[in-house]
């Protein structure tokens, strides 16, 4: 369900009295993501509020790009380049982008060889989040074929990469020596290569779960609150590309 945030006023509003911050130039490394030479339309890529767009993404209906859910008086507020998420200590909000994930049958099953699979995935965007309360979640991610999710949520101290309990090995909490809540926009990825789910900030690793994995899910926000959860976190060049691996047939 759509919280109150989204429609043709709010667009207006948010467009008017934003104040956009300086954005710093892409990375090399997700600048080749973009220039992958794969052309927008291919059905592998997804891409959504990039700077300079003037196409508004479908966030309702059934042509819709995205689930979106905002529990009032959380709200959602968009424009064409940018994706804003306010968050209200036990209000959810968040918003999933309905991405071309990799077929089930190429999903490589726990328990096969450790090796690179048939595709590589990756997902990006930059992200300014102001947390008002003590934590904020970036974004909630779930695997194929495995249970639980593994959540990525900033506070005033750190970044936090916390496994439901029902994961393989889950029920842990990693602290990751970053600080991204000070409003300033930071680049975030999230990569899969058929061996391994890598985190990187500002083009450095900073968490790594071992093992092959595809996406099932990837939703940005707060999934879940309590009172301790509030905040905001502004979206922009949202870019996922799936693309085969060495030895996979795309």
């Amino acid at each position: 369900m759509l919280g109150q945030g989204i429609g043709a006023g709010m667009v207006a509003g948010l467009a008017s009295g934003c104040q956009v911050p300086t954005l710093p130039p892409l990375p090399n490394a997700i600048r080749a993501i973009l220039e992958s030479g794969l052309p927008p339309e291919n059905p592998d890529v997804f891409h959504g509020f990039l700077r300079g767009s003037d196409a508004m993404p479908v966030l309702e209906g059934p042509e819709a790009q995205w689930a979106v859910v905002a529990d009032p008086p959380a709200r959602v507020e968009a424009t064409p380049d940018l994706l804003r998420l306010i968050s209200v200590p036990g209000h959810p909000v968040w918003a999933s982008p309905r991405l071309p994930y990799a077929p089930l049958q190429s999903v490589i099953r726990a328990g096969d060889p450790a090796r690179r699979g048939p595709w590589i995935e990756d997902v990006t965007w930059l992200a300014s989040i102001a947390i008002h309360q003590r934590y904020m979640i970036v974004c909630e991610v779930r695997f194929a074929g495995e249970p639980g999710a593994l959540l990525i949520q900033a506070t005033p101290f750190d970044v936090q990469v916390f496994q439901d309990p029902d994961r393989p090995n889950g029920g842990t909490s990693t602290s990751v020596s970053r600080i991204v809540d000070r409003g300033e926009p930071h680049y975030w990825r999230l990569r899969l290569d058929g061996r391994r789910f890598e985190v990187f900030i500002d083009g450095s690793i900073v968490w790594t779960l071992e093992g092959p994995r595809t996406l099932s899910r990837i939703a940005f926000g707060e999934t879940r609150t309590d009172p301790l959860h509030g905040g905001a976190i502004d979206l922009r060049d949202i870019v996922y590309v799936r693309r085969p691996g060495p030895g996979g047939t795309g």
